[in-house]
């Protein structure tokens, strides 16, 4: 089955520069002048020249040439000699000639099109990005990848489209989105083209890069544009006051100006992702990928403390709560990093908590409260095992009782259930287990439940035509399950929680909306979509959600939401320290209850 990702979504326009007549000291404005007017050319503007262009060499490479600028006059002279050079159709300064007439749709006219995140390096097949009039398309899935006439249709470029771009210190910018086939070959000064290509490709450190400043600007300005424009879920954020994502461009390069580490660098990094929201995002550093690892434990939020819900480290034994880690106390490093974390609370808290991040090789002190008794515990960092560490459960496929089974789509393969389905069919009830990442079986088993086909469109992917939120409609895809025997008709209850994402969501998305069992826990994560990658300069890879997901009547949201239980259950300290399994006690529960008018034997 596919399993299809997507990008982008409607955000509101440009917003309003501030206009300063003094330069600041370091130079922010200059660089929010270049980051505004870097993403649009980047990613929209047609021409030839521009797709030989090292962009993250590029980034790095103005945001040297930009800083120094001493009033308005230098900085767009700066701006002109990086990339009026790209050919024609871009103009810069403190007012522009009045707007041309968009003239009337032209296939012959070369614009980029993009299906989703359709640039760099992706997973998956459902991103696409081409320019029309031209071959070829950016998707790097070769198995199944988007063709260049599906990535262009329905989508014909207009003559004279352009934007306007709102820079800082009293400067706009025009660029074209659309150029003929002889503007968009056009070279015109070869000799600066060729000169700013070598210098963008020289422009990035080789070797282990450290706190550069300019390729530390350089990495928030890449990572802002791939969000501002193509990141689908803008409209959906809710946290109080709500993000302005162009607003908030400032104040995370002046953060940026601060960081004086690698380790401070890739903090400011993750609270930009984290402005967005998204479950999916992340920032990985490429030079510490190797040293990366976790604690033996894993833990969560339960009645307001960190409790320990899984241990291989015999000194920290399950049930016993946290106090403190390293040098804080466990509720203020919980927080700290869960600032750092982006998504939804459940999400960010169990996130945090069900892989405690670390150095590979380093120690770790905790102090804990283990049923009142106080002591402290050295953990050592490890690499990330395998198989994540979760609660004690039953086997991932077991019969709890005559004619009850449990089956955990988190552990269990379609290759372990798939020679027990006639048993699960003959069953008087069956509790799926979907505390987490289910494997193949999360959505084998969905054919088994269905007693009629769908083919419900909740997966949509926009056909983006210009910067800032511009579409033109969208592809809409589901998965177009089909009933298969044997049918598993049987009562049939869910259990989750915050730590099914993405593909979980999928799959609790069909027991949620088609009512294929009863859910028990809590609310997923409320991230959904398959994830996108790119790469920043210095090192920096990103993850985000790159596309958007709703309820299977193909509107209503589900992210920042979740699927929420239909029975809300969390455990308690002191069942886990009883060693209970309280989710799965209630759903045995409701198996085993009387039908309904039926009273209970006594």
């Amino acid at each position: 089955m596919k399993r299809l990702l997507l990008a982008l979504c409607c955000v509101a326009g440009v917003s309003s520069a501030t206009r300063t007549l003094d330069p600041p000291a370091d130079g922010i404005d200059n660089v929010v002048a270049f980051a505004r007017l870097y993403g649009v050319v980047r990613f929209f503007y047609p021409a030839d020249a521009a797709t030989s262009m090292d962009w993250n060499g590029f980034a790095v490479l103005g945001v040297s040439r930009v800083r120094p600028a001493a009033d308005a006059a230098a900085l767009g002279a700066a701006l002109e000699r990086l990339f009026v050079p790209l050919g024609p159709g871009i103009a810069i300064g403190p007012s522009l000639p009045p707007a041309p007439a968009i003239g009337a749709p032209d296939p012959s006219l070369v614009a980029w099109r993009y299906l989703g995140a359709g640039f760099g390096r992706q997973r998956g097949g459902a991103y696409g990005g081409a320019r029309t009039n031209r071959k070829g398309t950016t998707a790097s899935d070769p198995s199944d990848e988007p063709k260049a006439d599906e990535i262009t249709s329905n989508a014909t470029p207009r003559v004279g489209d352009y934007v306007d771009v709102e820079l800082a210190r009293g400067l706009r910018a025009r660029v074209a989105l659309a150029l003929s086939e002889e503007d968009a070959a056009r070279r015109g000064d070869r000799a600066a083209l060729s000169g700013l290509i070598a210098a963008a490709s020289q422009a990035l450190p080789t070797g282990r890069p450290g706190a550069d400043p300019d390729t530390g600007l350089a990495g928030v300005v890449v990572a802002w544009n791939v969000f501002r424009h193509f990141y689908p879920y803008w409209a959906d954020l809710t946290r109080d006051p709500l993000v302005d994502w162009d607003a908030g461009l400032r104040g995370h390069l002046q953060a940026m100006t601060a960081a004086t580490t690698r380790g401070q660098q890739r903090e400011v990094l993750q609270r930009l992702v984290a402005d967005a929201q998204d479950g999916h995002g992340g920032v990985n550093d490429d030079f510490a990928a190797s040293t990366r690892g976790v604690l033996p434990i894993q833990a969560r939020s339960i009645e307001g403390r960190v409790i320990v819900t899984a241990s291989t480290a015999p000194a920290v034994p399950v049930g016993s709560a946290l106090t403190r880690i390293a040098d804080k106390p466990a509720a203020a490093w919980l927080d700290e990093r869960r600032r750092l974390a982006s998504g939804t609370a459940q999400w960010r808290t169990e996130k945090v908590l069900r892989a405690v991040e670390c150095t590979q090789g380093t120690s770790v002190e905790v102090a804990l409260d283990d049923r009142g008794r106080d002591r402290t515990a050295s953990l050592v960092c490890g690499p990330w095992p395998k198989t994540p560490l979760s609660e004690p459960r039953p086997a991932p496929v077991t019969e709890l009782s005559p004619g009850l089974w449990y089956v955990d789509l988190t552990r269990g393969t379609s290759e372990q259930i798939r020679p027990m389905l006639p048993r699960l069919a003959e069953a008087r009830g069956v509790v799926f287990d979907m505390r987490g990442y289910p494997t193949d079986a999360g959505a084998d088993i969905l054919p088994h439940l269905l007693t009629a086909s769908e083919t419900d469109r909740w997966m949509h992917v926009d056909r983006i035509t210009g910067p800032f939120g511009r579409v033109a409609g969208t592809l809409d895809y589901g998965w177009d399950v089909k009933p298969m025997a044997p049918a598993i008709r049987g009562r049939r209850v869910f259990l989750t929680d915050g730590r099914a994402i993405s593909y979980a969501e999928s799959v609790m998305g069909y027991v949620a909306d088609l009512k294929l069992g009863t859910i028990v826990g809590a609310p997923t994560a409320g991230t959904n979509g398959n994830v996108a990658f790119f790469g920043a300069p210095g090192g920096w890879q990103f993850t985000f959600t790159g596309m958007r997901v709703t309820r299977h009547d193909g509107a209503s949201r589900r992210h920042l939401i979740g699927i929420a239980p239909d029975v809300p259950l969390e455990p308690t300290v002191d069942g886990i320290r009883r060693g209970r399994d309280e989710l799965l006690e209630k759903a045995v529960a409701l198996i085993d209850r009387p039908p309904s008018g039926v009273s209970p034997s006594k």
